[in-house]
Formats: structure tokens, C-alpha cells, sequence
């Protein structure tokens, strides 16, 4: 569950490395966030550029859109399995809920694939 004030990875390869939730959008009075709930973040740390060609899509402090991927809560499948991942993390997406990076190295949950996200889970190297 991720709430105001929580610290996130970011696993594209948008540029930001860590960025903080500032809010958690859509959800009418709760005040957390699951797997696949939309946040708006702020950039706290970015990645180190390499090469002179690198174009930075963004700058520190910036706001942006995310979604959460990954949470270290347990979240139990219909199936019974359980599933939690070792941090917690977060995709940055456009207003128009359009992925910012190309590329995702991290593996997603399957549950994304139903919750309006098949994008990020196209762009990830593994579906668990």
C-alpha cells in the first residue's frame, strides 16, 4: 500500500531513478494505492547520463504521472498464490497515460495486464 510521502523506484528507463508520491489519484477518499492505481510523483534522484547524446526527458523535482507496478505487500491471486515483490516501484506515464520510457527491467505482475495496462506489460522483460 503506498501512501503520500512514500519513497518509489522507478523501473523504466525514463530517467528518474527515485521519485516520492505526492498523491494518489482516483480513488474516491483512499488514501493509499495499490498495483496498477495511478500517483502523481515528484523526481527525487535521476539516472546518470552516458554519452554526450543522451537527451534527458526530465529534471529534478519535476511532477509526474506514475503507476504502481510493484509493492512489497503481499497481494494474494485468485488462485491462492501469493505474490510480493522486494520494493516498491513505480512506471512514469504521460497525462494521456502514455508510458515516458521505452523500456521496462523489471518483471510485472499478470494482474496489469487486466487493469488497463497491457503497454507496460509488453514493454517488461517478464510477466510473473
Amino acid at each position: 500500500m503506498i501512501r503520500a510521502q512514500t519513497l518509489l523506484k522507478v523501473i523504466d528507463n525514463s530517467g528518474a531513478k527515485l521519485v516520492k508520491c505526492i498523491k494518489v489519484k482516483n480513488k474516491s477518499g483512499k488514501s493509499y494505492a495499490n498495483i496498477g492505481d495511478i500517483v502523481l510523483v515528484a523526481v527525487q534522484s535521476l539516472r546518470p547520463r552516458y554519452g554526450r547524446r543522451v537527451r534527458l526527458k526530465m529534471n529534478k523535482s519535476e511532477v509526474h504521472h506514475g503507476v504502481i507496478v510493484q509493492t512489497r505487500r503481499l497481494h494474494r491471486t485468485k488462485g491462492g498464490v501469493g505474490l510480493s515483490f522486494g520494493s516498491n516501484s513505480v512506471a512514469l506515464i504521460t497525462p494521456a497515460e502514455k508510458p515516458l520510457g521505452t523500456r521496462i527491467s523489471a518483471a510485472l505482475p499478470r494482474r496489469l495486464r487486466g487493469l488497463k495496462w497491457a503497454k507496460l506489460a509488453a514493454m517488461a522483460k517478464r510477466i510473473v
